[in-house]
């Protein structure tokens, strides 16, 4: 893929990503699945907190506790009850006195005008009206039932509102009754917040409830306990009146209704509960606001764009990242927003819907923009020709084929063999970023690469031709002996091909000690010259006369700063776990315990940490697990609890032989 059309294809799976997510965050917000989306927004902007309020409000209850303490039963609450405590709070100069309790019907002359009497001293007081459905087919609307009198006259003609609550379908009261305000009947909250002298708007305007924490912030008081406080002492509290429901199940009893908090909490309140919410939010102006429909939908269309082409940009864990931190923003955002401005928004709709749908597109796209590896078959790599090697002569066909190049058996004038590799501009779909880095790790390389004998030497590396370089390296040991007098029998003595012939696919612990002291000596040398190796693993590892060596140079690279974004290169299984960053030296030190690991185990990299309880039978488990705490360590998920350095773990690995070496001695002595 040339720059081109990579650039191309980065605009169009932008747009695409930036389509997707706004395609989203509109399904999330106005098609049948939204109510969930919107709601949750809603709920949880009170599982951060909730807005103190200053008034003095106190919630007198007929609860259990009430019922139990005066004998009565549920539906058969005394009237003379309410007597005494109004006449209690208008002997205190109680300023407000609000009645959740609706006095329908009259009882007996004596015991309503007592109380009728304990109302008109106890000024201002508001009491609550029931609604009923119009029972007449050509009509179809709601009617008031206002309390009878001598009740209704004695509060006041206009001191009345309906006590109604439309919950939605998951039974949370969210809005204030009526929706929008104002309706054709006052609500008992707004003429209570009327009386209260607020100034209430006559737009029409729908209104959000603001919850004051689970508990609500006013002074609770049981019936009983409430007539038992001392003189004075409601002289200046608002004081509402009403149910507790007799238990707090969602559910089963029409005063029962959930909030925002029953989601946590699985517990509903009483509506008398709600009603004063809706009062609070009235006289101090805290009720809370949606933004126009126009409005909401320019935010998530161009969140959408924001995050759908932005993420597409980022390398799949960058862009994970910035989505994680860009959902804890916009959620952080909406409610300090609500908390500031009395607006609240459907910021799960980002924060939750469209985020992950960016972020899912950027993995995919991500795919879409990945260069396609040369494939390894003839019709492809064999249309590259093998360019001319002064001096020396090349045997086909090549001996070893990788995405990139091909290696070839090659003989000097001097009849000593040597391994060639040629690596093809081609095989990088002409995009000539990673054949550039290619040559520059193998030059960086060969400079070092004759000054320790854990390091595959390069002999001669050379320009770049038209479209390819080669380097001349040591030859590898052969699988089989004779191979020289038939050069296409040549197969390199690997890690991998050593462990596929051992029993059970491991070698012995001995040899996994020798290799591990080698390797992780040479690893930091490597390390020591700025410059790690990305890829260790079996495959990678070649014997040359007898002794392992790292090999496999592409993929050698300098050591860069933390804060620099690298290629995610390598094998997976022997790279260590995100979000750490690949091409480090602690990376280089997890995959070289990980084939420890493979090589003394005989499993694969995805059993890792587990290994056979045979092993545990072994004559040599004591050494095998000595070996596997080193593994561990070197293996460990957080770098800081790895080894710091190559050198000590190689430290570790010399260390556990000789203490191995010395009890064997022991034993034998």
């Amino acid at each position: 893929m040339n720059g081109s059309a990579t650039s191309k294809k980065k605009i169009i799976t932008s747009a695409a990503g930036a389509a997707l997510a706004v395609l989203c965050g509109f399904l999330l917000w106005q098609s049948p699945m939204s109510e969930a989306w919107v709601n949750g927004s809603y709920d949880y902007l009170f599982r951060f907190g909730a807005r103190a309020v200053t008034n003095k409000v106190s919630l007198i209850m007929m609860d259990n506790e009430a019922f139990d303490h005066f004998h009565k039963t549920r539906g058969q609450w005394d009237r003379s009850l309410h007597t005494r405590l109004l006449n209690k709070l208008a002997d205190d100069g109680c300023p407000l006195v609000v009645m959740d309790c609706f006095f329908r019907e009259a009882r007996g002359p004596r015991e309503d005008a007592e109380l009728s009497n304990a109302m008109r001293r106890q000024r201002p007081l508001v009491l609550m009206a029931g609604l009923s459905r119009i029972s007449d087919s050509r009509v179809e609307g709601m009617r008031p039932l206002l309390p009878a009198e001598p009740f209704l006259s004695a509060a006041g003609t206009n001191n009345w509102g309906v006590g109604w609550f439309d919950a939605d379908t998951d039974w949370i009261v969210r809005r204030q009754w009526p929706f929008p305000s104002p309706g054709p009947y006052p609500s008992l909250a707004e003429t209570a917040a009327r009386v209260d002298g607020a100034r209430l708007s006559g737009a029409s305007q729908e209104r959000w409830l603001r919850y004051y924490g689970e508990t609500g912030q006013w002074t609770r008081f049981s019936y009983g306990s409430a007539l038992d406080q001392p003189k004075n002492f409601f002289r200046d509290q608002i004081v509402f009146i009403g149910s507790e429901p007799a238990t707090s199940i969602p559910g089963g009893d029409e005063d029962k209704f959930s909030t925002p908090y029953t989601r946590w909490t699985g517990e509903a309140v009483g509506g008398v509960e709600i009603n004063l919410t809706a009062f609070l939010n009235l006289i101090n102006d805290d009720w809370l606001r949606r933004p126009s429909g126009w409005m909401e939908g320019i935010i998530l269309a161009a969140a959408g764009i924001l995050l759908g082409a932005g993420l597409c940009q980022l390398r799949p864990m960058a862009a994970l990242a910035v989505a994680a931190a860009a959902g804890a923003a916009v959620t952080l955002g909406a409610v300090s927003f609500s908390y500031l401005t009395n607006y609240w928004f459907p910021w799960l709709v980002i924060a939750g819907g469209q985020a992950p749908c960016a972020l899912a597109w950027t993995f995919v796209a991500a795919r879409i923009l990945r260069p396609a590896p040369a494939p390894a078959s003839a019709a492809v790599a064999g249309a590259q020709p093998a360019p001319e090697i002064p001096g020396y002569e090349l045997h086909h066909p090549p001996f070893g084929q990788g995405a990139y190049g091909r290696v070839w058996l090659a003989r000097n004038a001097q009849g000593q063999w040597r391994a060639v590799k040629v690596i093809y501009l081609a095989n990088f779909g002409q995009d000539p970023d990673p054949f550039e880095r290619e040559f520059k790790g193998v030059s960086r390389y060969k400079a070092i690469s004759d000054q320790h004998p854990g390091l595959l030497r390069v002999d001669f590396l050379s320009e770049k031709l038209s479209g390819c370089f080669y380097y001349v390296m040591e030859l590898g040991d052969s699988l089989e002996p004779g191979w020289e007098n038939a050069p296409s029998t040549y197969k390199p003595h690997d890690l991998a091909g050593e462990r596929s012939r051992s029993p059970g696919r491991r070698l012995a612990i001995r040899d996994c000690m020798r290799i591990g002291i080698k390797l992780s000596h040479a690893l930091d040398f490597l390390h020591q010259q700025g410059l790690t190796h990305r890829d260790i693993k079996p495959q990678n590892i070649l014997y040359v006369n007898g002794q392992p060596k790292l090999a496999d140079l592409g993929l050698i690279a300098e050591i860069r700063p933390p804060d620099v974004l690298r290629t995610s290169v390598g094998t997976p299984g022997y790279m260590p776990p995100p979000p750490e960053l690949p091409g480090t030296p602690q990376a280089d030190i997890y995959a070289l315990g990980i084939m420890l690991y493979v090589l003394s185990t005989g499993r694969d990299t995805a059993s890792f940490p587990e290994f056979a309880t045979t092993l545990i039978r072994r004559e040599d488990s004591a050494e095998f697990f000595a070996l596997n705490n080193i593994i561990l360590k070197a293996c460990q998920p957080d770098p800081a609890r790895r080894y710091a350095t190559a050198i000590e773990m190689h430290a570790a690995l010399q260390a556990t032989r000789e203490s191995i070496q010395t009890g064997i001695a022991a034993d034998l002595g």
